[in-house]
């Protein structure tokens, strides 16, 4: 009977013990995840907020196309200098930095947010950039005619929010929010199931994509801009007025003083000139056929040009960087980071610079035409890329697209990470 009481007694002390040792821990990890409860939730506070800032930021900058320009100019926005504490949100507040770049036209944005107890800090980084043309070369709202033997468009894509014909040509990439075909009969149409999907030539969308919904809209030209540009202009080196308030059948080489805006009211007919700058046609314009003057640069290669080979890898490696691997094309696909750098390239180009069609646009079919513009295109009409020369090449230059005058800002999201900032010391 002893014994049995000795064990009951023993076995009491163990548990005792047990007791002892489990229940501080216990109530340790239930404070301990009440902490953790509450440090989580000032944390999603504080990240809630860096949220709303970079919103906020962003709205800012596309507010008017005047905000974007002073940004780009080096001008600091006030209340967006990490100068202002935005209290104007329930969890807590935010402080904002906007500035240009990294690169030409693009905005970055820092937010920080605070939750109200001013225990958690979150912040988050993002850049902007104004893509007018987003890589696009010609753009043409009532479609785009590829159907010359000799044409090729280099560097930058053909988009239209109508039907597109490629007529066989292997780059660049081509893009319609309707159909595309390759080839002069009506049942040439790439995409042979129409407006179901898939619409890719590939599931990575290399080459082309029909019945595209996510084309970034026609930009809309600021014509005031240009036209008061055009008149402060006067005279170009050959006495004819920079602004034509009709038609204009006249040419010019105006190369020695570049940068100057040709607007035309009316159509531009026979064009046959070398120009540096702008060229806004409201009608139509048509190249006279036969050569064509040009302008003699050394073009750098678009960082991202190769993305336009996807279709066309060798004739990319042999003519303009042979530094990828043949295979496959494309390296990773087309988010792949590779750059190309200090690439440059040989052009004789007509025009460099910035083109605007307001009717349709058509380039000389034959006759010894060669390189024809180095720049970007916008057409309110058709695009008819109708060349047989050998050598006939429009080339996309990405800093033209980028400093296109618009009344809107198209802003795309270049890249957003978390950021490793504290409160600036500078604030309450």
């Amino acid at each position: 009977m002893k014994k049995k009481k000795g064990q009951i007694l023993v076995g009491v002390i163990v548990l005792l013990v047990v007791l002892a040792i489990l229940v501080p821990v216990m109530v340790n990890y239930v404070q301990n995840e009440a902490k953790w409860s509450v440090k989580e939730s000032q944390n999603t506070n504080a990240f809630q907020l860096a949220e709303s800032s970079v919103d906020r930021a962003y709205q800012k900058i596309v507010e008017s196309t005047a905000t974007w320009a002073a940004l780009q100019s080096g001008e600091q926005l006030t209340g967006y200098m990490f100068d202002t504490v935005y209290s104007d949100l329930a969890g807590g507040t935010y402080t904002i930095s906007i500035t240009s770049g990294p690169l030409t036209q693009q905005a970055t944005i820092i937010g920080i947010g605070r939750d109200k107890q001013n225990k958690e800090v979150r912040a988050l980084k993002v850049v902007y950039g104004n893509s007018v043309l987003s890589d696009t070369s010609i753009a043409a709202a009532n479609g785009v005619l590829m159907s010359g033997n000799g044409i090729q468009v280099e560097w930058g894509a053909i988009a239209s929010p109508k039907e597109v014909n490629m007529y066989d040509k292997t780059h660049p990439s081509f893009w319609s929010a309707a159909g595309i075909k390759n080839g002069s009969h009506a049942s040439d149409y790439a995409d042979t199931n129409g407006a179901t999907p898939p619409n890719c030539d590939s599931p990575d969308c290399w080459w082309w994509h029909s019945y595209n919904t996510t084309l970034p809209p026609m930009p809309t030209i600021n014509f005031e801009a240009y036209k008061s540009s055009a008149i402060a202009a006067g005279n170009d080196p050959c006495g004819r007025a920079y602004y034509q308030a009709g038609n204009f059948s006249s040419n010019c080489t105006s190369t020695a003083n570049p940068g100057k805006t040709y607007y035309i009211e009316g159509n531009w007919t026979g064009f046959n000139s070398a120009i540096i700058g702008n060229v806004i046609v409201r009608g139509n314009l048509t190249y006279s056929n036969g050569a064509q003057p040009s302008v003699h640069e050394h073009a750098v290669v678009p960082p991202t040009a190769w993305k336009q080979y996807c279709n066309d890898w060798d004739y990319y490696r042999s003519e303009f960087d042979s530094t990828p691997a043949a295979d496959p094309p494309c390296l990773g696909g087309l988010s792949d980071s590779y750059r190309v750098s200090g690439v440059t390239y040989a052009i004789d180009a007509g025009i460099h610079g910035f083109v605007y069609v307001g009717g349709d646009f058509t380039i000389p079919n034959g006759g010894g035409s060669s390189d024809l513009i180095h720049g970007a295109i916008v057409v309110n009409g058709t695009a008819n890329i109708d060349c047989n020369s050998s050598d006939c090449r429009i080339y996309y230059d990405p800093d033209v697209a980028s400093n296109i005058m618009t009344t809107t800002v198209n802003l795309t999201r270049q890249s957003w990470q978390d950021s490793s900032r504290s409160w600036p010391s500078t604030l309450p």
